[in-house]
C-alpha cells in the first residue's frame, strides 16, 4: 500500500515539473535516491549491489546534465521546454 501511495505521489510530482527539463532531473534524482532507501530498508542484499546502483545513478546524472548543457547551447536558453524537443 505504501509502496502505491509512493508511485502515486511521484506521478503528481512529475507532472509538475514537466516544464523545466532541470526540475526534471532533480526529480528523477529524488527517485533514484527514495528507491535506494526503499530496497535499502526492505531488501537485505549484497552491499556491493547497493554500490553498483550508486555508480550507475550518478552516471545517469552526470548523462542528463550534459544533455541540459548541450540543449542549452543548442537553444540558447535556459528554460528548457520538453514540448520544443520534439524532432
Amino acid at each position: 500500500m505504501e509502496f502505491f501511495l509512493f508511485i502515486l505521489i511521484f506521478m503528481l510530482i512529475l507532472i509538475s515539473f514537466y516544464n523545466n527539463f532541470l526540475s526534471f532531473l532533480i526529480m528523477i534524482e529524488y527517485m533514484v535516491i527514495s528507491i535506494l532507501f526503499f530496497i535499502m530498508f526492505f531488501n537485505y542484499m549484497n552491499l556491493w549491489i547497493y554500490l553498483i546502483y550508486l555508480i550507475l545513478s550518478v552516471c545517469e546524472a552526470i548523462l542528463g546534465l550534459s544533455l541540459m548543457v548541450s540543449f542549452s547551447f543548442s537553444f540558447g536558453h535556459q528554460k528548457i521546454e520538453f514540448i520544443n524537443l520534439v524532432c
